[in-house]
Formats: C-alpha cells, structure tokens, sequence
C-alpha cells in the first residue's frame, strides 16, 4: 500500500446492520479500508424536522467527517445504494470530487408495501437457512418477520403512535439482545419516509457524472435502465446469490471479485 489511503464510504441497508465488510476487501494489495455510516435511528425518525433531505445532509456531513480531504468513494447495499447516489449528487455539488459509487444490489422502490413476490422469497430465505442449519439466524429471521407484520398493521399511524407513547419496548423474551424490535422499527420508519421520496427522484433524476458500478443478482436486472438514467457512466455485472446471500461463503468470493473489477478506476488519496 503506498501511504494510508482514505476509508471507502459504506451505507448499509435499512435495518442499518453492515456485513462483514472485510470480506468484501480481503485479499486486495492495498488494503482497502471501509467505514460505515450510522443512520440516525427511529427517534430521528419521528421528530417533527425530519424529511429525507434532512437525512441526505446528515448522512452527507458523517461521510465528510470521514474524508475531509480529497476524493470520496461511496458503497451503498440495497436501500444504502439509494442513499449513497443522493449523498453523492449532494457532496459533489458542493465542490467535493465523487472518485466512484458502488451500488450493491438495490433495486428500485416506489412505496412502503412489499415487493410483488415477497412471500415466496421469504419462504426461500427461510428454507435457504434450515438447508444450512442456521437455526439460530432462522429463529430471528422469524422474530423479526413477526415484528415487520405488527408494524405494518399500523399504517400510516406508526409515527404518530410512536410519536405519542415515546420509546416502544419489546417486552418479552422475543426481544434479542441487540434490540431486534428496533431495528425493526427503524427500518419500517426509514422506509415509510423515504420510499415517496425515491418514487420522486426517478421521474426526473439528476445524472451523477461520477464513475459509477452496479453490482446485482439477477433478480433486479429489470431496474438497470433506471440506474443507467441517474448514472450515466454506471457499468453493471451480474453477481450469483440472492439478496439476504451476497456476503455468504458461496456467494463472497464473486462479489468481491466483481467489486475489484469495478472499481479499478477509482482514484483514492
């Protein structure tokens, strides 16, 4: 490695959790380093200030605090690729250079509701972890869809009802030790807040001029043209895997692979 190079940026889904990201830059010469933003949590949420352009500064001011100087990389997964591509139109505006954007598998989202076909991949995902005997990942992966369907009972009332009762408590043994209600909750609020607003930026996108990669399973093949409208110069690769299975062993070692090709031409400090 000649020096020490700047963290590349990366926003996680929207339960906020990063894989493991070393495993995305083992094994490369220069010993790429990623850092991960901290999204605010449902108590940001649900305060009164609250927008999605709000979101966007706040994320913008984290990355900057990480890279204060020279060119900025940019990781995004899933809802974070979507993040990632307004946060870097926003820091290039202000003068700062975009070295690159990688979007990892995000496929495009027009509404809070689930995606036509989520019951059959929730029974694959399901399935995919008892074949693997996961039993652990298996119960949570229950806990937590338990917890997605309550939440989405409360429609367009949850923020307001969290807004009222102040900090939700799980209340049972259900609850896992990292506060799996929580995450939960902050994912259906992130999601309720910003979903309208990505509908909104793709009937007129602004083009990000800004070397750019999309890496996705085959599943979301169909929403490349619409990543080709907001990144002109994005160049696409197919990865193996399913969503929840990018970062698994069977799956790691082409995402990887696939990242290093795309990426080649960033420059970094």
């Amino acid at each position: 490695m000649r020096g020490r190079q700047a963290p590349i940026v990366f926003f996680p889904g929207a339960s906020g959790q990063a894989p493991n990201l070393s495993l995305l830059g083992a094994g490369f010469t220069d010993e790429t380093v990623f850092t991960a933003i901290n999204y605010p949590g449902w108590t940001r949420y649900v305060a009164g200030d609250f927008s999605p352009e709000a979101l966007i500064q706040e994320l913008s001011e984290q990355v900057i605090s990480f890279v204060p100087t020279g060119p900025i990389c940019l990781v995004g997964l899933s809802l974070g690729g979507h993040l990632c591509y307004a946060v870097a139109l926003h820091i290039r505006a202000s003068g700062r250079e975009i070295a690159g954007v990688c979007v990892i598998d995000s496929f495009m989202v027009c509404s809070a509701a689930p995606n036509r076909g989520w019951i059959g991949r929730a029974m694959n995902d399901a399935l995919d972890l008892l074949r693997k005997r996961k039993y652990r990942e298996f119960v949570q992966q229950m806990y937590s869809k338990c917890w997605r369907a309550l939440l989405r009972l409360a429609g367009g009332r949850l923020t307001g009802l969290i807004r009222q009762f102040g900090k939700a408590k799980a209340g049972s043994a259900q609850a896992t030790s990292h506060s799996l209600f929580e995450i939960e909750l902050s994912m259906r609020l992130l999601l309720r807040a910003t979903a309208p607003w990505m509908a909104a930026i793709d009937r007129n996108p602004v083009a990000l001029l800004a070397p750019a990669c999309l890496l996705r399973t085959a599943l979301t093949r169909n929403d490349d043209a619409a990543w080709r409208r907001r990144c002109p110069e994005i160049e696409i690769h197919e990865i193996p895997g399913g969503h929840l299975t990018l970062f698994d062993p069977e799956n790691i070692d082409a995402l990887r692979a696939a990242f290093a090709t795309a990426t080649r031409g960033w420059r970094r400090p």
